[in-house]
């Protein structure tokens, strides 16, 4: 071993889509670190493929999105149905449109977003340190220190400041640190393939239900291009016992043994000619105990896991890498002091928790094999399902569905005390506590306000005030001259929760951590 170890400000284990998230805004954000992986490159084959809108928005700020919107296929609507049938569509990108924009879903695979963050993290000169494993990791209070197993077969120390653990579902640093990983196993088994020739489905992603099976689609392939699709369902009669989140289904399953033993040519009419790759899983919906231990994080599959339902799981994890990001660069620049870090695990824990459990809710209600949940299916959602996407996506209620879908109307509470007031509410009255501007995403006014994109200053990925309407402008002057931040003005826009005399002061990643209106301050 190296008598003198490398030292950086933070080591990102695993190179993922999170860890490669986490390492392209550190640099983005002036920190040195390196990330390291044992694997030999990017994924090849993987289950994760849908980008959201609060994704493609941080795809922007880093300035990326254009290589995103030229690799994605556009997915604008949602087909649900049942055996054969289609339903009327849901328009995704009309419900959202004017709420972001990107509004609907991109589909991309993991292992092509993964290309595009270590193509530019090697463009700026901070190569991923490929086939080189984290072995060991300990910490004294001031640094972390990670052995690690190089391509060469040595061992090399690497002294981080602080170290974020990415490295997937089974992660060894979350076994290290023994943090547990509480949930539950799914008891069937699923496939997905890489399907070509596809025939029996519609456009956009495909939704269906037949008893107790369910089909996924997803477009993989451009108009124009060779139909290519990706398939998720269920497997019949597969022998075999659950075991843990290393469990990833049957590998004594073959294509065509999945295609005997699945639904989907009998009961929902889908062919295809041949597949580029196959695989087998369960589904866990698991959260870890802790996202932090001392100086050490965990991100992305390392802290959660959960169903496919919702396109949500990559896109969470995205976003835990920015986020804990812009905090380590807050506190290292001396921006923050150290316990501003707590904010990490309070912020984007309590996300995990949610998401695993709506997921696994709706999850139980799509392959649930009861009566009632089969007459809802298959009796009373085809009649109402009409009605539903004529008046849906025209009012709130559509608008605020697809705020949930893509993690547009994600809420922190900015405060300790306003947390604690919150969790002392129920129902209503705690929903109610949360405002519609404070603590959440900073809302896009481009389509309320022709010409002006207050999205474009936070390339900058820096602390800045926002002053909206004439009336903000002594104040928000006021503001900026106080905390030594840049001021952005723009016209008042009410529709977004933004009136004359507006003013906020907004995180680097975005979120709006001050708001005042007309005198009146909040910080909740």
């Amino acid at each position: 071993m190296e008598s003198n170890p490398r030292a950086v400000d933070v080591c990102v284990i695993g190179a993922g889509p999170t860890g490669l998230m986490a390492a392209n805004w550190l640099e983005r954000l002036g920190v040195d670190a390196v990330v390291i992986d044992g694997k030999a490159g990017p994924t090849r084959e993987s289950r994760a493929l849908g980008v959201q809108a609060r994704t493609m928005e941080i795809y922007a700020q880093l300035g990326v999105v254009d290589q995103v919107l030229a690799q994605a296929v556009p997915a604008n609507e949602l087909r649900p149905g049942v055996g054969r049938r289609s339903w009327s569509p849901v328009p995704l990108g009309q419900i959202g449109k004017g709420l972001t924009p990107y509004p609907g879903i991109n589909i991309l695979e993991q292992h092509a977003n993964e290309q595009i963050l270590a193509d530019r993290l090697a463009a700026v000169g901070r190569p991923v340190r490929w086939n080189t494993r984290m072995t060991s990791l300990h910490q004294d209070g001031e640094r972390v220190h990670v052995t690690v197993e190089t391509p060469a077969g040595t061992t090399e120390a690497i002294s981080a400041r602080y170290v974020i653990a990415a490295d997937g579902a089974s992660s060894p640093t979350r076994g290290l640190l023994d943090i547990g990983f509480g949930g539950e196993t799914n008891a069937k088994v699923f496939y997905v393939v890489d399907a070509q020739g596809v025939s029996g489905t519609g456009s956009g992603i495909n939704v269906r239900l037949a008893g107790d099976d369910f089909l996924l689609t997803f477009p993989m392939s451009a108009p124009g291009q060779p139909k290519r699709v990706r398939l998720l369902g269920i497997l019949r009669d597969v022998p075999g016992q659950v075991t843990g989140v290393e469990d990833e289904g049957s590998d004594q399953v073959t294509v065509d043994e999945a295609r005997a033993r699945s639904a989907l040519e009998h009961d929902f009419g889908v062919t295809y000619d041949h597949s580029g790759w196959f695989a087998t899983y369960r589904v866990h919906h698991r959260v870890a105990g802790a996202f932090q231990v001392g100086r050490v994080f965990l991100a992305g599959d390392a802290g959660h896991v959960h169903s496919p339902v919702g396109a949500q799981g990559m896109n969470t994890g995205l976003q835990d890498a920015h986020n804990i990001a812009c905090k380590l660069a807050d506190v290292l620049a001396g921006r923050m002091p150290q316990d501003f870090l707590q904010r990490y695990a309070a912020e984007r824990h309590p996300v995990a928790e949610h998401l695993v459990s709506t997921t696994d809710r709706l999850f139980a209600a799509v392959t649930s094999s009861t009566p009632r949940a089969r007459f809802i299916r298959e009796r009373v959602m085809p009649l109402t399902w009409p009605v539903l996407v004529r008046l849906v996506p025209r009012g709130p209620l559509g608008r605020r569905m697809f705020g949930y879908v893509s993690q547009l109307r994600i809420h922190y509470w900015m405060t300790e005390s306003a947390r604690r007031h919150a969790a002392s509410l129920r129902g209503l009255a705690r929903r109610r506590s949360r405002d519609p501007v404070l603590g959440r995403r900073l809302p896009w006014i481009g389509a309320t306000n022709p010409g002006e994109d207050n999205h474009i200053p936070l390339a900058s990925a820096t602390w800045q005030v926002h002053a909206y309407g004439p009336r903000a402008a002594a104040a928000g002057r006021r503001t900026a001259a106080h905390h030594a931040l840049p001021l952005h003005s723009f016209g008042a826009s009410p529709r977004r929760g933004l009136p004359d005399g507006t003013v906020v002061v907004v995180r680097p990643d975005g979120f709006v951590a001050v708001l005042e209106h007309a005198g009146r301050s909040a910080a909740r």
